[in-house]
This record gives structure tokens, C-alpha cells and sequence, in this order.
């Protein structure tokens, strides 16, 4: 049987794509395609890709037994942005795939970018609290992203595709992958659904700052969705000029790596694009901004009933 895994990585559209999927899986099965996530609360397999945690109770390989066997000699297309995780295991997860046909494909995004992009989810995150700047190291997320892509650069039949959207077929991310996936586009429900959105970066800081006092999970969520309800320009490049060439830098040192598995076509100069050098008196009428939403958000809280942080 063949089996694709869309492992991501992170913060590559790995949500909104999921979500077109799981909408679309019926048109998808007609052509030989089986997607069926493991709950219907997930459009996605975390929860099969949870049970090869070393805390999970499941059996995993008795749970990706009976994924396999579901297809019924369709194409089984298991996506979850867990495989990149450092805790599942690995090698048991693919011992459970022996004897069929793997293919494994996963994105690459910009390293300044994707650094900013897992910031901002850091922040938004109801249990993490993140509070570090996101200009201090270590950054939210490895630029490179070789942290976790190094254990599957070992497995073959790995694809690396551009988080490019002028590279992508048709420019969108829906249409590549079905491309890179062998199915055609006609019928399918390309509707803007299901993606984890980001907060603008001003906001972010503001939400960053209210971390500090470590509000409750029910508190944080309210927030975010007060946030969302602001209008706010995204303002500059929020990385510094120094710290971009950083991730650039550290992305120009792994190329030779990563290239062998690039599909063809893949133009590679994206990656080493430079961004908008920042504005300091940008950060300092920032931080004034931030400091006037955090205050606002925070006398906020009673009229919620989630009383103060």
C-alpha cells in the first residue's frame, strides 16, 4: 500500500491545509486518496501520532494498524506536524509502516519568518506563557529548522517543498500539495477555513507583556480573543536587521544538506531572502503602544468574569 506523510514542519500551513483535507476527503477517496483523521474533534493525526509518546496508554502500533487497514488498499495520507516532535518515537512509528510504500513530504519556509510565525504561537499558547522577546536567543524555533527535520533527512523517499507561494502550483498550498500528491484539482472546496492565525506583532508584544503576570488558562483565551477583534497594521519586520541575517545565515549552512531531497524546480534563493531592516524609534513607540493595550486588556477582565490576573 502507499502511504504519504505530511510531517509538516511547523508553522508551514499545516492547520488551514489539514483542515482543507478533512473537508475535502470524500473528493479525495474518489480518488484513491484515504484521509480520515482519528477523532472528528481533529482534522488532523496528532492523536495517532500522541499514542508514540513515551507518557501515551495507547498501543500505537495497534492504533496505526487499524489506520492502515481503514484505507482498504487506497492511499493511506496521514498529516501531523508531531512527527517533527523530538519526544515521539520514531523508529517505532516507521517500524509500523514496514513493507509499504512511503513517501514523506514536508515544507521549508523562510528562517527569519518562521522564527517570527512560531513566536507569535508561542505567545498566543493558553498553557505555555511565553514571555521572552522575541529578538532574544534562542530564538522560538531553530531558523534552520534542522532540528526537526534531522531524524526523517534519514528516512527515504523525503520530499522538501518550498513555503514559497510564487512556487507554488496555482498559488496556493492547496493546489501544490494535491499536485505533489498525484490529484487533480478540479471540484475540490478551496475555501479559506481552519488556519491557526496570527496575532500583528503589536498586539503579540502587548499579549507577551500580559504573560508576565501568568493569567489563568480561561483568562489568556479571552484575551486573544479580544485581540483578534482590535484592528492593528502589522507594523515593521519585527526581527532586527542582525538578528535576520542570523537565521539566514544559519539556513545557508544546511542547504547542502537539504538539497538532494528539494523537488525538482525547487529555487532555493527564497530561503536567503534578506526582510526590512527595523525602525528603533518603531520599538519604542511600540513598547509605549503595548503597555497602553496591556492596561486597557487588563481592566478588561471583570467584564469577562474572569476577575484579575
Amino acid at each position: 500500500m502507499k502511504i504519504i506523510l505530511h510531517i509538516g514542519v511547523h508553522k508551514t500551513g499545516t492547520s488551514a491545509l489539514q483542515a482543507f483535507l478533512h473537508r475535502n476527503a470524500a473528493l479525495l477517496l474518489e480518488h484513491g486518496v484515504f484521509y480520515k483523521p482519528t477523532t472528528s474533534d481533529w482534522p488532523n493525526h496528532n492523536p495517532l501520532v500522541a499514542a508514540f509518546l513515551p507518557e501515551s496508554v495507547d498501543d500505537g502500533l495497534e492504533r496505526l494498524a487499524r489506520t492502515i487497514e481503514a484505507a482498504d488498499n487506497n492511499t493511506l495520507l496521514i498529516s501531523s506536524e508531531m512527527l517533527c516532535g523530538h519526544s515521539v518515537d520514531l523508529e517505532r512509528f516507521l517500524f509500523g509502516l514496514e513493507g509499504h510504500d512511503l513517501r514523506v513530504f514536508a515544507y521549508i519556509r523562510h528562517p527569519a519568518d518562521i522564527v517570527v510565525s512560531a513566536f507569535n504561537e508561542l505567545v498566543r499558547h493558553r498553557v505555555s506563557h511565553w514571555t521572552r522577546p522575541l529578538n532574544e536567543e534562542p530564538f522560538a524555533y531553530d531558523p534552520s529548522q534542522m532540528d526537526v527535520l534531522r531524524r526523517w533527512l534519514k528516512v527515504p523517499n523525503i520530499t522538501l517543498a518550498p513555503y514559497d507561494r510564487p512556487q507554488w502550483a496555482g498559488g496556493s498550498i492547496f493546489n501544490d500539495f494535491l499536485g505533489m500528491i498525484g490529484v487533480p484539482c478540479d471540484g475540490f472546496d478551496f475555501s479559506q477555513t481552519g488556519g491557526n492565525e496570527s496575532l500583528p506583532y503589536p498586539l503579540i508584544e502587548a499579549l507577551r507583556n500580559v504573560n508576565v503576570a501568568s493569567p489563568s488558562a480561561d483568562q489568556h483565551r479571552m484575551l486573544v480573543e479580544l485581540f483578534r477583534t482590535i484592528q492593528c497594521e502589522p507594523g515593521e519586520y519585527p526581527l532586527t536587521q542582525r538578528n535576520v541575517a542570523k537565521c539566514v545565515e544559519r539556513m545557508r549552512l544546511v542547504l547542502p544538506i537539504y538539497r538532494p531531497h528539494f523537488r525538482a524546480g525547487f529555487d532555493e534563493r527564497y530561503l536567503l531572502e534578506p526582510r526590512h531592516a527595523h525602525n528603533d524609534r518603531w520599538f519604542s513607540n511600540l513598547a509605549r503602544t503595548g503597555g497602553s493595550l496591556v492596561r486597557k486588556a487588563t481592566r478588561l477582565f471583570p467584564v469577562y468574569g474572569a476577575g484579575s490576573p
